[in-house]
């Protein structure tokens, strides 16, 4: 959204979908919005991981856990310290393969990571991102040049939670979320389901 558009929502009483309370300078710090346990045991309902796995934006390791739980080899890093994974890890410029790749990228760095993910992994990447990922020129033609397989919708909002200040919000209740995966040498159309 440009400045235009969040004055003009302002104006018409709309909240501007940012996850917080609307203000790009009150969010969290790094675009740090841990997974909610929810969002990954759906992922791992429709799809199972063959080989190891890189989760590359571990964050606290809400991610991580789960594959954990379920007995799936995890490596998680992060570039910032949160006290889980390796630190001072920085994907978007390591050369690291792996057989999978399962994260929660930072929102303003989604299409790169898609890029490096789709590089690294050998067998398949999966990424929360936001509905509207889907949209935009660059994207459109990353989604040409990477085998995007499955979009799995989730029917309801996530709930994420502020790690600073424990308060639970819905995307801002106007961010709709989902799982993008992708498939090496996936060549169809991809398909959407709901979850």
């Amino acid at each position: 959204m440009g400045k235009a558009d969040d004055i003009l929502n302002i104006s018409q009483g709309n909240k501007v979908a940012w996850i917080g309370d609307g203000k790009p300078e009150n969010r969290q710090k790094e675009d740090f919005y841990p997974t909610p346990p929810e969002a990954t045991y759906s992922l791992l309902e429709r799809e199972q991981f063959i080989g190891n796995i890189w989760e590359c934006a571990c964050g606290d390791g809400a991610i991580s856990k789960i594959l954990e739980e379920k007995k799936y080899n995890v490596y998680s890093s992060d570039l910032i310290d949160r006290g889980y994974g390796d630190k001072g890890i920085n994907f978007l410029k390591t050369y690291k393969r792996t057989d999978n790749i399962i994260t929660n990228p930072p929102f303003k760095l989604g299409t790169e990571f898609v890029y490096q993910a789709c590089h690294l992994a050998n067998k398949k990447v999966a990424m929360l991102c936001r509905i509207n990922f889907l949209e935009g020129v660059a994207r459109s033609k990353m989604f040409k040049n990477t085998p995007l397989k499955n979009v799995y919708v989730f029917s309801r909002r996530i709930t994420f939670t502020n790690p600073d200040s424990g308060k639970k919000s819905h995307g801002g209740g106007m961010l709709a979320f989902a799982w993008f995966i992708w498939e090496k040498d996936y060549n169809g159309k991809p398909t959407i389901d709901w979850i």
